[in-house]
């Protein structure tokens, strides 16, 4: 029997020497890689494939063969299943991978490598395996499984799109790591689906407005979310962030940060990254049913002003509680604009007047410096000075326009005027230029201490065509403009100066009829004299606030609140909603019918239980006949029949308002409601049962009058 020394040899190549030399040098360098290594290696060592392989082994179990191999290559070994059989003789194999699988061919095992391990699989732990995953995230499981080494394409990998199935077939231990890397399917009610959440005050589609042909979008909450969900690099909102000229500063939307909170909850991860590369680890969110913000889609519906999200239902609160932030009543702000040219003499004297006799303006001094900001307390005698100066010809007022806005929105309001230059002969370019009066105004109401204070984010330009042109073909145009914001108290007036008007006329004065005389009365008896004069242009807003989106009665005066209130309160009373549903069609064939002579058979007859007085309040102009009445007692309401009598030499109308309280459903008159003079109509009153107050048990005696029973 040989020596168990000569029993095997390891990496002994039967080749030439030049190849055996370079296996032995390979195994010199060997221990350098295979230092232990905490990532994940690739399925196959990339060494593997230049590198020959020979053993030898004398009846020798195929187990400690694997394990003798994974020894020389520094790898771990996890078998799984019996492996029989023996090994005996010479095997050579220019790759370890051959030298695998010529063993397992002969021994009926399958192998693979993963993460620095070699896993031996007997053919009885082949099995198959449905994983159920998230449609869209088939082909991103497959991309991450070959990037970590663990797909084989030996073993089976098939896909159903469609259904968000993945068929996987191989090894046990191999089917079992694949499922611990793919996120299972999510249940029923975890699956993406269409959320809607409608929308009260705040409007779900973008405001296009047109300005100058210009076009200035205020975003709606659709946008705002969208903004959210979806990544932005840092060259697209620093170039959101500039301002134009033709979009202020404060109506562009805001680019949201890379590590908004909301975002890193879409993405079900603990930390994201902001728009500098640092990390933003604020939330704690554990990474259940993570979703792409690409796989997140918002839309806008137009025609419901509903906000339309496809998500997993999980996250339906927290998008409804940010969507109720965002949808709040906001305040409605008026704004009055007069447009003022006024002399500039006059402007001295009426600032001087104002500012310092009267205290009235701030800052009055600096009214001629080209930019003045002034704030108005008294605006009634304001308004009595300016008609007193137009009266005299020393002020024009151009304009009076006046605009309805919500807050934190721009209001805009434009009187231009358009001309063309053609550039070019042949292939000829006609350019508008558009110059004119302009302002944007956006209000922003400050609450406090129970009133209010309006802060105005104001632009204004003002721009003319030059009427002296040296060039034909051309033209010249004048343009300022003034950008500023103040604070003042509610109905106040803010007052922006600085814009300088010319205006040259010619004044014609003649004597009576010498001045017609041809040639002679021309030249002896008329003169003109052309006057420049120098005005200043101001600018004075008034905003007001008059109530909000969720009451839009402030929209009317005080006086005129109080009678619609009135008028509203019975109408509320009848829908209340403690109160028994009646259906209107109902009422109508109950009335119907009693107008015809007939009882429905769920009304009864029964004593008048009211005073007639309560039921009707007539004008002296009508006649309440109180020895005729009826009443009909129903399950859900009663109807009472009383009659009235126009007492008056013309026709009257009945109003129902007259035969109205707060327990009234419906009003009919038989057989008109306009009455001749002597004529009667039957009044048919649809009333709630009344409901007696169970607090009320003992009468109180009257101290001023006998004790009696009032009547109702």
């Amino acid at each position: 029997m040989p020596d168990k020394k000569d029993k095997h040899k390891r990496l002994r190549p039967h080749v030439p020497a030049s190849t055996h030399r370079a296996a032995w040098c390979w195994l010199i360098m060997l221990p350098g890689w295979l230092l232990p290594l905490d990532s994940a290696l690739a399925a196959i060592p990339a060494e593997w494939k230049n590198t020959a392989y020979a053993y030898e082994a004398q009846h020798k179990p195929v187990r400690e063969v694997l394990e003798d191999f994974a020894q020389t290559f520094g790898t771990q070994l996890q078998v799984e299943g019996l492996l029989e059989g023996n090994v005996n003789g010479k095997i050579r194999a220019n790759t370890p991978q051959s030298l695998l699988d010529r063993l397992g061919v002969e021994h009926r095992f399958q192998w693979y490598m993963y993460n620095n391990t070699l896993y031996i699989s007997t053919l009885d732990q082949q099995e198959s395996a449905r994983l159920e995953v998230s449609s869209e995230t088939i082909a991103d499981l497959k991309q991450a499984l070959t990037d970590i080494g663990l797909l084989d394409s030996r073993f089976g990998w098939g896909e159903l799109p469609e259904d968000g199935v993945v068929l996987v077939s191989g090894p046990k231990v191999y089917i079992e790591q694949i499922k611990r890397f793919s996120s299972q399917r999510r249940s029923a009610d975890e699956k993406q689906s269409v959320l809607s959440y409608p929308l009260k005050f705040a409007s779900a589609a973008d405001r296009q407005m047109e300005y100058r042909n210009e076009k200035i979008t205020i975003p709606g909450v659709a946008t705002m979310l969208r903004g959210l969900l979806e990544p932005r690099s840092t060259s697209t909102s620093s170039a959101q962030a500039q301002r134009s000229i033709t979009q202020p500063a404060f109506i562009t939307p805001v680019v949201p940060r890379l590590s908004n909170p909301l975002l890193g909850q879409m993405l079900g991860s603990t930390a994201t990254t902001g728009l500098n590369g640092s990390t933003d680890t604020g939330m704690s969110i554990t990474p259940r049913a993570p979703v792409s913000p690409a796989r997140i889609r918002v839309e806008a519906d137009l025609r419901n002003n509903a906000i339309l999200i496809y998500d997993v239902p999980e996250r339906q609160a927290m998008y409804r509680e940010l969507i109720t932030q965002l949808d709040v009543a906001r305040k409605l702000v008026e704004i009055d604009a007069i447009i003022l040219d006024i002399e500039r003499t006059q402007l001295r004297e009426f600032g001087v007047r104002w500012g310092f006799q009267n205290s009235r303006f701030s800052g009055a001094a600096n009214m001629i410096s080209g930019n003045a900001q002034l704030t108005i307390e008294n605006r009634g005698r304001f308004d009595a000075e300016i008609r007193a100066l137009e009266a005299k010809g020393l002020a024009t007022m151009v304009s009076n326009p006046s605009v309805l806005t919500l807050e934190n929105q721009p209001a805009v309001i434009d009187f231009n005027r358009t001309q063309y230059l053609t550039r070019g002969r042949q292939n000829a370019t006609i350019l508008p230029i558009t110059v004119g009066t302009s302002f944007q105004v956006v209000p922003r109401v400050i609450t406090s201490r129970g009133g209010h204070q309006i802060q105005l984010l104001v632009d204004i330009e003002d721009g003319n065509f030059e009427e002296a042109n040296p060039t034909p073909g051309s033209f010249d145009v004048r343009r300022g403009k003034v950008s500023t914001q103040a604070i003042m108290a509610e109905k106040r007036s803010l007052v922006v100066g600085g814009f300088h008007v010319t205006e040259s006329t010619d004044k014609h004065s003649k004597v009576p009829l010498l001045g017609d005389i041809p040639l002679l009365g021309k030249a002896l008896f008329s003169s003109t004299e052309r006057q420049n004069n120098r005005r200043e242009r101001l600018f004075i807003l008034t905003p007001r606030v008059i109530g909000d989106q969720a009451d839009p009665s402030r929209y009317l005066p005080q006086a005129d609140q109080v009678e619609l209130q009135a008028a509203l309160t019975p109408l509320a009373r009848r829908s209340d909603p403690h109160q028994p549903v009646i259906k209107r069609s109902d009422i109508i064939s109950t009335l119907a019918h009693l107008v015809t002579g007939q009882v429905p058979k769920a009304f009864k007859v029964a004593p008048m239980p009211l005073g007639l007085n309560t039921l009707c309040s007539t004008r002296s102009l009508l006649a309440l006949n109180t020895e005729r009445s009826q009443w009909y007692a129903g399950p859900q309401y009663n109807v009472a029949v009383v009659v009235l009598r126009n007492q008056f030499n013309r026709n009257v109308r009945i109003d129902e308002k007259e035969c109205s309280t707060s327990q009234t459903l419906a009003v009919s008159v038989w057989p008109r409601a306009w009455l001749k003079p002597g004529e009667e109509a039957e009044v048919f009153i649809a009333m709630r049962p009344v409901v007696k107050d169970e607090h009320i048990s003992v009468p109180r005696p009257s101290l001023i009058t006998p004790t009696q029973k009032a009547k109702p």
